[in-house]
């Protein structure tokens, strides 16, 4: 079952890759290289920071609650 899980992984995120660089080429030939990139780069770079930016949020938030 584990390998399974791994299998299945591996197969999401080929899947998704082949998603993100086709509408990658299909976004660049109707908008430009510029816009694509950052059309694609945004979701990406919220998915990586994002979950950093609500932990330190609410790290401070619970600090503040402490010191009050």
């Amino acid at each position: 079952m584990h390998q399974q899980d791994h299998e299945e992984q591996a197969l999401a995120i080929t899947i998704g890759l082949l998603l993100l660089s086709g509408g990658s080429l299909l976004i660049s030939c109707f908008t430009g290289p510029a816009a694509a990139f950052t059309l694609n780069a945004v979701p990406v770079l919220s998915a990586y920071t994002l979950p950093r930016l609500t932990r330190a949020f609410t790290l401070r938030r619970a600090v503040r609650r402490l010191l009050r």
